[in-house]
């Protein structure tokens, strides 16, 4: 079907106006950013304005050609990024209206946009949505036309763009499918090539940063994966000796230490290569590079040969909170890419000299996370697993000069990069990961927040600091629900649910928060953001925003909490270490509390003379003779609103959740129980437990005043390993 002869293919609905030529849209004349999947969805509602469209509907015609297998969360995801876009509330829909189990019905009006000259446009209304059926029905047809039209524009324009350089960011799926190389039911991460290409090695499990999944190896394409662990550890980053014999994976320890071990390809018990090694790769035959803990947190990457001999240096972050957790060579062995964190969260990926001899500069999207990186063969391309705002996706740079390019779009993330010897294909682990906060209490489980990606401060991997998300008596829950992508670890807008009503509303409109504590009398929040640096700011504003936020601290700084005065404490930073600070409720100028450097502060203790100091998994209170008491190790520690409660969390590490919390019941005022000397190590030396919680499928863990109700993070990922062509990005 063609245009009809004066049809430009722009319609306009309120504020927006939407170029199905172009795939653009408009807001009062400013472009609005949206991806290919949700301007697809966009379309096809256009197609049947005030009709539903269902979701089988959406998925033939924008996922018909996908390999992808859980299409209910692609939907949801790609529709959740329309609504941002048109800034449309889906319990108050203006546009695009949900149909529960069935679909979605575009709900405002439309005009089309017709060219009246080639200086001047006019909109011609469309009927409201209550004129009659045949009225609409023209219009149907209309825009079917349209739509057609465009998608064979859209064809047309990618096929010619094969045979040139690619100058813009194009699905590669448009182009050709992915192959899929693993169908695991949980998921596949962490991919890495022998040197010849023939096989794969991969961690099975849905975990991308570190994870208990076993240690696999596959021939490609087609052979059975084959398990070459079967133990209980937390495993990282695997990768081939350059005989393609042995495979290296890293192990994290209890205290969170890192550690290389090794496993033959053809199967065999694992032993481990070299302690406080992690992400170990090598380089040649003789030698390895892999990153190593310095002191407390601070870790960098260095090279030397399987028995450590000849070890130097050759990155170390500047902040002594800095983390350089991967480590790519490039082909000529000049170059290094590196990605790396520091206490926020995971920082842009870096390229250095691989001679030590300076620091470099960062490669790959500004100011995203980056986790992942590689090389092409010939070294003139380097490619990135980074979240620029829209999640996780492939990025390319040409090296030594460029401008970064994404690869991938759409409502799946792609993380891990594992580049083919012939530069031909790029193995990723891609899928789909939604993150719910639920409550626990007398009548079950069940959950709070709706769409979106929700975190809640507690105790687990990733989490800010384990403040206390319920309100002092216990009727209300604050959560943070993310629209938008952070370099936090967690972040999104602050949420609140009276849980007697089950009502939700956003406490603070439009301000990504990435950790958050609430005043004891529920008066006001304080809170830290972060900056368009990635630097971190504490604020302090009214529940109620009778006035405005008040920054706490100039410098920067984070961890922001309350004290049982209404004082408040925050980490803030000097130089290259961070030092608590306080201000309390009638001070206008915060005020230094301790001389020594803190690593991670985790909250003041009821009585507000005691710090928890939550770090590596081995929390330690200071008091104020500055002592240091420790608590427990392998664990994580909070005390409850109000400090009737000490709960503890003994787990490994890992994004998935699981171990065991415990609430301990304080008597007679004390702030802690009696205590072995080095703090405890399981549960079972406990003694006194008030409720014991299973924390199986539980990312993170938070207490409310009653032992009884708790809320938590539920996360639900499905990933497995596909293989893009790159010989058509080009």
């Amino acid at each position: 079907m063609q245009h009809p002869p004066n049809s430009t293919g722009r319609f306009r609905t309120g504020e927006f106006e939407v170029d199905l030529r172009s795939g653009e849209l408009w807001r009062n004349g400013e472009k609005i950013k949206l991806q290919q999947r949700p301007f697809q969805i966009l379309a096809a509602l256009l197609e049947k304005p005030g009709e539903v469209v269902t979701r089988e509907d959406i998925q033939q015609k924008v996922w018909a050609t996908e390999t992808f297998v859980d299409f209910e969360h692609s939907i949801n995801t790609a529709v959740k990024k329309l609504r941002e876009a048109l800034d449309d509330d889906p319990e108050n829909p203006t546009y695009i209206q949900t149909l529960p189990r069935r679909g979605y019905r575009f709900v405002a009006p439309v005009g089309e946009v017709i060219a009246k000259s080639s200086q001047d446009d006019i909109e011609a209304p469309t009927p409201a949505l209550t004129h009659d059926v045949s009225d609409r029905n023209s219009r149907k047809r209309l825009l079917a036309g349209v739509i057609v039209g465009v998608l064979a524009t859209l064809v047309v324009a990618i096929f010619l763009d094969l045979s040139r350089t690619h100058a813009g960011p194009i699905q590669p799926a448009l182009r050709h499918p992915w192959m899929q190389v693993t169908h695991f039911a949980d998921g596949a991460t962490s991919p890495a090539l022998s040197p010849d290409g023939r096989m794969i090695v991969f961690i099975q499990g849905p975990e991308t940063f570190i994870s208990r999944g076993q240690i696999y190896v596959k021939i490609l394409p087609d052979g059975a994966p084959v398990q070459l662990t079967h133990d209980e550890t937390l495993k990282m980053a695997p990768a081939f000796s350059t005989d393609g014999s042995r495979i290296a994976y890293t192990v994290t320890v209890p205290g969170f230490g890192w550690d290389t071990w090794e496993v033959p390809v053809l199967g065999g018990e694992p032993h481990e290569l070299l302690p406080n090694a992690a992400a170990l790769t090598w380089t040649d035959a003789q030698h390895v590079m892999f990153s190593e803990t310095k002191t407390g947190m601070h870790m960098g990457i260095v090279t030397a040969t399987e028995s450590r001999v000849g070890e130097r240096d050759i990155y170390l972050p500047a902040s002594g909170y800095g983390m350089a957790h991967r480590s790519w060579l490039s082909p000529d062995g000049r170059w290094i890419l590196i990605s790396e964190m520091d206490a926020t969260g995971w920082r842009p990926c870096r390229v250095l000299p691989s001679d030590g001899s300076g620091g470099g500069e960062t490669a790959g999207p500004k100011a995203a996370r980056c986790t992942y990186a590689g090389w092409s063969p010939d070294g003139k391309t380097m490619y990135f697993s980074a979240d620029a705002g829209d999640g996780y996706h492939i990025w390319r740079e040409p090296f030594p000069q460029g401008i970064p390019d994404q690869l991938t779009f759409g409502p799946t993330e792609e993380e891990g990069i594992a580049i083919s010897p012939d530069g031909r294909n790029l193995i990723t682990s891609a899928g789909i990961r939604e993150s719910t906060v639920w409550l626990h209490d007398e009548t079950g489980d069940r959950p709070l927040s709706g769409e979106g990606f929700a975190t809640i401060p507690g105790l687990g991997f990733g989490s800010m600091n384990a403040h206390s998300a319920f309100s002092a008596d216990g009727t209300k829950l604050y959560y943070l629900l993310r629209k938008q992508g952070s370099r936090a670890y967690q972040s999104g807008e602050l949420w609140m649910t009276d849980l007697r009503s089950g009502s939700a509303q956003v406490v603070l409109p439009g301000v990504s928060i990435i950790e958050f504590d609430i005043e004891p009398n529920g008066h006001r929040i304080a809170y830290s953001t972060l900056d368009a640096d990635g630097n971190s700011h504490a604020w302090i504003t009214p529940v109620d925003r009778s006035t405005p936020p008040k920054l706490i601290i100039q410098s920067p700084a984070r961890q922001a909490c309350f004290g049982p005065q209404g004082e408040v404490y925050v980490l803030a930073r000097e130089a290259d270490r961070e030092f608590v600070y306080s201000i309390g409720p009638t001070q206008s100028v915060a005020r230094k509390v301790n001389s020594k450097p803190v690593a991670n502060f985790g909250g003041i203790s009821p009585h507000g003379d005691l710090w928890m100091l939550n770090f590596n998994q081995a929390p330690d209170v200071a008091t104020p003779d500055g002592s240091i008491i420790p608590v427990c190790r392998s664990c994580g520690s909070t005390w409850s609103a109000g400090g009737k409660y000490l709960y503890l969390r003994f787990r490994g590490s890992g994004e998935m959740g699981g171990g065991e919390a415990i609430a301990i019941e304080l008597t007679h005022g004390k702030q802690l129980p009696d205590l072995p000397r080095s703090g405890y190590s399981s549960v079972q030396e406990v003694k006194g437990v008030a409720a014991k919680i299973d924390m199986a499928g539980k990312t993170i863990f938070a207490p409310s005043p009653d032992p009884s109700v708790y809320a938590y993070v539920k996360a639900t990922v499905q990933r497995n390993l596909f293989s893009i062509p790159l010989e058509l990005q080009r």
